[in-house]
């Protein structure tokens, strides 16, 4: 690993780290600003859930064209994940950060002259590329600010980002009952637009001395960063335990399958479905945050997050051996959604840990590519499962994943005398 007085190779002509000084009152607008565009980001997908079933007939698409838009736009929005790291060298976090939430605005409004499939197609694709920074962008500020609290600080904007998931179907289904889906995407747009100028306002970690190298030196620097971090076994391992995971990442396993599941196992209706996975996605909210602060204070993310990973495995077998919704299955529910939600928060903390300060914005591209590119390929697989052979089998096969992420986070070194500064 480079002396942390390199950035991703090339010496700062000052020979000290990059580092940032920043109030109180700073620190807490940026966590705040950019957890709430985290919101604003994952609410713009959760709506489509109650919105896009209005448009179907209107647009003319079925189901098979609805899971094409989705599955179109995730890839999209998630490979573009790993190039921020890179394009960091050039411009500043926050700015590119801002644009993308306001694309994801502007782009959100114009779906009120969506009159085609094709047009909703492209407009949705917009939407996820430009939303495609908030995850290694945001995450790397954040870091920064947050070198001490980093484990808790992380886990308050992933946690952002469940709740915009939680309160979107209820947001989108208040707006149509007042509006046209028209207006509701343009009321939710400005909502957008408008928290994305708001980042105008935080200060970058961008160090002055970047401003001293050229353009090739810079692209040199960028491409660097990169393979130090593919050389960092801490860094690929880490992100991999993300990828392995067949869910917990806020959308696609659990947001598609847990109704269906509830709606067969206990003949519930799907309006009763949606409340049971409520309960779920709440304590998604609180306990990942709850864990994050107990690792901050410990120091042991490897232990703590391969404790977790064993639970989510426990949980994840247990939910299917219930036989009624008996006061065991909500406390399973809840216990689930704890600890299979942690995952993301404590792995995204470690790869915080284990990067030096110049390594940080390609650690964290390369992490959410890794982890997040797998999600739309588990959503197909678990589907196909419980489809062919039953949801139990496609239970045990999500179980064995986090099973994976146990052993592959036995490789992962942690140094206890790492420092969290």
């Amino acid at each position: 690993m480079k002396d942390r007085s390199t950035v991703a190779g090339v010496a700062l002509p000052s020979g000290e780290p990059i580092t940032l000084e920043a109030t109180l009152r700073q620190k807490r607008l940026a966590l705040g600003l950019i957890s709430g565009c985290h919101v604003l980001n994952h609410l713009q997908y959760s709506i489509t859930s109650v919105i896009f079933p209005v448009m179907m007939k209107e647009l003319g698409f079925g189901l098979v064209g609805l899971g094409f838009i989705s599955a179109l736009s995730s890839f999209v929005g998630q490979g573009l994940q790993v190039i921020y790291g890179f394009l960091s060298s050039f411009f500043k976090r926050t700015t590119m950060l801002a644009v993308g939430n306001c694309v994801v605005g502007v782009t959100a409004m114009s779906q009120f002259f969506v009159s085609s499939y094709p047009q909703l197609v492209a407009a949705r694709v917009a939407i996820d590329a430009g939303s495609s920074p908030q995850h290694p962008l945001g995450s790397s500020i954040l870091s920064r600010y947050y070198p001490q609290s980093r484990g808790w600080a992380l886990t308050f904007h992933h946690s952002a980002g469940s709740f915009g998931s939680f309160i979107g179907p209820a947001a989108a289904s208040l707006a149509l009952f007042y509006f046209s889906w028209q207006t509701a995407f343009v009321i939710f747009g400005i909502l957008s637009l408008f928290m994305g100028l708001t980042l105008f306002a935080i200060k970058d970690h961008a160090g002055a001395a970047d401003e001293k190298f050229g353009a090739r030196s810079k692209a040199q620097a960028g491409f660097d960063a990169y393979l130090q971090c593919l050389k960092n076994r801490n860094i690929v391992l880490t992100s991999l335990v993300l990828m392995v995971g067949a869910a917990g990442r806020g959308t696609g396993v659990n947001m598609t399958y847990l109704v269906p599941f509830f709606m067969q196992k206990f003949g519930v209706s799907a309006s009763a479905g949606g409340l049971i996975l409520t309960l779920m996605q709440a304590a998604g909210l609180v306990g990942p945050l709850a864990i994050a602060w107990y690792s901050d204070r410990t120091g042991r993310r490897r232990g703590i997050t391969q404790l977790t990973l064993l639970l989510s495995a426990l949980m994840t077998v247990w939910l299917v051996q219930h036989p009624s919704l008996s006061f065991f299955f909500y406390l399973n529910l809840i216990l689930y959604g704890a600890v299979v939600q942690a995952r993301g928060s404590l792995t995204q903390t470690m790869i915080g840990d284990y990067a030096t300060p110049e390594l940080t914005d390609a650690a964290f591209s390369i992490y959410y590519f890794v982890g997040f590119i797998s999600g739309p390929v588990w959503t197909l697989i678990i589907g196909y499962v419980m489809e062919h052979h039953g949801f139990t089998p496609a239970f045990y096969i999500a179980a064995i994943t986090y099973i994976a992420g146990m052993v592959l986070l036995k490789f992962v070194k942690e140094d206890p005398k790492l420092p969290r500064v």
